[in-house]
């Protein structure tokens, strides 16, 4: 397999990582915008034969409490490409600069610049896909250089962290229930008590809270391997190592989420609260869907519509969408038919992907 030819495009880049992450922005968009225009159209099919079909696929472009829905899959899927991106990135700029140190400070001041973006886009509640994002990156930033064995022992020691911490104190009640003793509704701990800024770090629960990164780094360590597997241009070993961990781990996700009668309870799967399983579960999809996508851009040559100038600007469309969502859900109609809702869905993401567009043609590229 000619590499150089099979697995690049024009400019060097490697084409499935690109679709992979404009795939994860298409389904943030999708997913976000699901409550604008989809959930509007359920009281128009209500009684119809198609309501009880229409509700399956809002459920699966929600987030819920318990339990593991497409819309669970697209911010894992984002942090894995961050992870990919990552590795790809220090490679490149260590070979140029010399000087692992100088990439290591740049990258924190790339992804501390992630936190502050979040802190200013997500007031009153925090933990949402950039915080989570930002912080995971700066956890990582030690590892990046490091073998693949060396980062999945990481990936698998930060997430037994948080289970621990999860299980063994009461930050696991608060995950849960909201508060960190259901017998008393006012106790906080101590450390709770004398962290800067405690009421807004503890004011919702979202996607494991303020310990929520020690879980999401698993998928951007993953990520950063995976980027190793298909730069090195050996498909078969890809392809083999993609099967296996992807299968692997979510099979050991579903087995750690049962219950062990006398050792322990069952674990949640959920994004809320982040417990193992999750990450597990999530970083198993991103190696399945990212095998999907090279045997269908790489070795095929398929590439979606929109989606090559999406991927150049994920950032801008990121954090665009967000804002105009967030004014938008003000005027949000009360009933809109199938079509006006599938309609304004499509014009919605075709807004996104001209605006990539035109920035593609300007050559204006917004990283960080």
């Amino acid at each position: 397999m000619n590499t150089a030819k099979a697995e690049t495009g024009s400019s060097g880049r490697l084409v499935s990582i690109d679709q992979l992450r404009a795939y994860a922005i298409f389904g943030m968009v999708i997913v976000n915008a699901t409550h604008i225009f989809l959930d509007p159209v359920r009281p128009t099919l209500a009684g119809s034969p198609w309501e009880e079909y229409f509700g399956l696929l809002l459920h699966q472009l929600s987030h819920h409490k318990t339990g593991f829905t497409f819309a669970d899959s697209i911010a894992p899927l984002f942090v894995f490409v961050v992870g990919m991106a990552m590795r790809l990135s220090w490679l490149k700029r260590t070979a140029r600069a010399h000087d692992p140190w100088a990439v290591r400070r740049s990258m924190a001041k790339r992804f501390s610049l992630l936190v502050l973006i979040a802190f200013a886009i997500y007031p009153g509640w925090l933990w949402d896909a950039l915080m989570d994002i930002g912080l995971a990156g700066l956890l990582a930033i030690m590892l990046i250089d490091k073998r693949p064995g060396v980062r999945t022992a990481a990936a698998f020691a930060f997430v037994a962290a948080f289970q621990c911490i999860h299980g063994l104190t009461s930050y696991g009640e608060w995950s849960i229930h909201g508060r960190f003793s259901l017998s008393d509704p006012e106790y906080r701990p101590l450390l709770v008590r004398l962290l800067p800024f405690s009421e807004e770090l503890f004011r919702v629960r979202l996607n494991g809270g303020p310990l929520g990164p020690l879980s999401w780094v698993m998928m951007l360590l993953f990520g950063a391997n995976a980027y190793d597997l298909l730069a090195a241009g050996n498909h078969r070993k890809f392809v083999g190592a993609c099967v296996v961990w992807g299968i692997g781990l979510c099979s050991l996700a579903l087995l750690l989420q049962m219950e062990w009668p006398g050792v322990k309870a069952a674990w949640p799967l959920s994004a809320r609260t982040m417990a193992a399983p999750f990450p597990l579960l999530a970083s198993g999809l991103c190696y399945l869907q990212l095998l999907g996508f090279h045997l269908l851009c790489d070795r095929r040559g398929v590439l979606i519509p929109t989606f090559a100038a999406v991927a150049l600007n994920p950032l801008v469309i990121y954090i665009a969408q967000h804002l105009i969502l967030d004014v938008a859900g003000r005027f949000k109609p009360q009933r809109l038919s199938l079509a006006e809702g599938v309609a304004g869905l499509a014009l919605f993401w075709a807004f996104f992907a001209s605006a990539a567009w035109v920035m593609q043609k300007k050559r204006i590229y917004v990283r960080l």
